[in-house]
């Protein structure tokens, strides 16, 4: 009777790392990502978006989202909200364009991601596939597994259970290969911290923890009781344990790997909720529809609130505020004076998630200036297919935190003056030669320094990203700073070449898109 209970939980868990509601700490101030609280209609319909703490709409979808089960995670990058459908099929919200549409054609079970981007699933034959907006991959292992745990640094954990004992095996896809393994005694609850380093997993035989980078065991700490849930803190330097019959909450320290104390929350607990800043933890009262809010920095229960409890609320915001479910009505209110900020109508029949993302702030006006080029400039832009993972990979980068600068989509020669979307000015990109009088014989490859360039990304992360993703004949390309407009910009860049023609048939093999400017990388 116990698999069902840590396969629920692991779904739960899994979902949790990349859910929209518990990215790592950011401010929800001009300095950091906007707190977005977002709706949804779970029997479908129009999504609208609300500035965390305020009741006005700052944004609705122009298309209709399906009806919902849950959501999974917001990918920031692209500006996408994955989520699961009533048939159980994913699919994503695109906020940048309002669109919402299937990630797979089939339902899946076990559906998991650590970041929005890669959705995992077990397909109707046992297979296990990742859905990507560039594409989908697909692995058969054997055993089958029981649970998908996504991790942050791009690999995947099969979940297997063989009764007594949990096997562990990881891998890095698209590589189908297993690379470590390991197993842990039977359990009822899984735990993971949110920057994805450590699992825990809490049965009968206490709290057992993996290290994720290579599964080894770390040293199992004994609880006083049943767990019946538990929580990491953002850092993951502390477990918050609800055992059963207990008033208090067990606290584990995870670099002593031993109980460091207790929180008296004066009733017992059946389920945790940790705040995504690392501020308060939720607690649901066993003795009705409540809410007991605790504050970690003093570790000490601070009050209690009316509110039933789902999988999407209560939830809290960066500024403090908490969003609660009051008979039909979704309130925010402060979680320590109880004083509410905004309220939402019939807001308990929709599902809610809050993402943070400047996809709706004013763009910088800098962005938004044309690329020209002379009429007689070397540079280009070729289209690739739209299939190839650097498209997509640059399509996703051009979210309105405008991390990609994409080369403009033309089939031939970037007539003078076209504006790639989104984008920067390419100053300096393609100096243009000095005019040539008309050739009185067969032409003659020009020689001098000839450059490769696939992408220019106002993010360094993203551009060391993109580049792992990128080789030319088998040699990986590189990233050069550089500025645009008194902008710092990152280019992938491979080179140099002799002739703008080997540069141009270099670029071809790889097949995806690029262009060629003259110059040094």
């Amino acid at each position: 009777m116990r698999q069902p209970t840590l396969l629920l939980l692991l779904a739960l868990a899994a979902c949790s790392r990349g859910a929209p509601g518990a990215h790592p700490p950011l401010s929800g101030g001009t300095n950091g990502p906007d707190a977005v609280f977002i709706r949804l209609v779970a029997a479908g319909g129009t999504a609208k978006a609300y500035r965390w703490g305020s009741d006005s709409v700052l944004w609705s979808s122009p298309s209709r989202v399906p009806a919902l089960q849950s959501t999974l995670a917001f990918d920031d990058a692209q500006g996408s909200l994955a989520y699961v459908d009533v048939r159980g099929v994913p699919g994503r919200l695109d906020m940048r364009v309002g669109s919402a549409s299937a990630a797979a054609t089939t339902a899946l079970t076990g559906l998991a991601t650590a970041d929005g981007w890669a959705i995992y699933g077990i397909t109707p034959k046992h297979d296990v596939s990742r859905l990507t907006p560039s594409g989908t991959w697909t692995f058969t292992p054997e055993p089958e597994p029981r649970g998908l745990i996504p991790l942050p640094d791009g690999s995947l954990i099969l979940l297997s259970d063989n009764g007594k004992r949990h096997e562990l095996r990881r891998l890095h896809p698209p590589e189908p290969r297993i690379v470590e393994t390991t197993s842990v005694p039977h359990a009822d609850l899984l735990v993971r911290t949110e920057l994805g380093d450590r699992l825990y997993f809490i049965g009968d035989s206490g709290l057992a923890g993996v290290r994720t980078r290579d599964l080894t065991r770390t040293r199992t700490v004994w609880l006083p009781g049943q767990a019946l849930d538990a929580v990491a803190t953002p850092s993951g330097d502390r477990i918050f344990v609800a055992v059963k019959g207990k008033k208090s909450l067990t606290v584990v320290d995870r670099f002593t790997e031993e109980i460091e104390g207790t929180i008296d929350i004066g009733g017992t607990a059946t389920a945790l909720r940790m705040d995504p800043d690392g501020r308060y933890l939720l607690a649901r009262a066993a003795d009705g529809d409540s809410v007991r809010v605790i504050a970690i920095g003093t570790s000490r229960a601070i009050g209690t609130v009316r509110s039933r409890w789902r999988a999407d609320l209560p939830l809290l915001g960066p500024d403090g505020g908490l969003a609660v479910l009051q008979d039909t009505d979704v309130v925010i209110m402060d979680a320590e004076t109880h004083k509410e900020r905004a309220r939402f109508l019939s807001g308990a029949a929709d599902l809610w998630t809050l993402v943070r993302w400047n996809g709706f702030r004013p763009r910088a006006k800098g962005l938004d200036v044309p690329v020209s080029f002379d009429p007689d400039s070397d540079s280009t832009a070729v289209a690739g297919d739209s299939a190839h993972a650097v498209q997509e990979a640059a399509a996703a980068q051009a979210a309105a935190a405008s991390a990609v600068i994409p080369p403009a989509p033309a089939p031939a020669r970037t007539p003078a003056g076209a504006r790639p979307p989104d984008a920067a000015p390419q100053r300096g990109a393609a100096p243009a030669p000095a005019p040539a009088a008309a050739p009185t014989a067969p032409a003659v490859s020009k020689r001098g320094t000839f450059t490769l360039s696939f992408a220019a990304l106002l993010s360094e992360d993203r551009a060391k990203t993109l580049a792992a993703s990128i080789t030319v004949d088998g040699h990986p390309v590189r990233v050069v700073p550089g500025t645009s407009d008194r902008t710092p910009v990152f280019r992938v860049v491979y080179g140099p070449f002799d002739t703008k023609e080997d540069a141009d048939k270099a670029g071809r093999r790889t097949g995806l898109p690029y262009w060629v400017y003259e110059g040094a990388p």
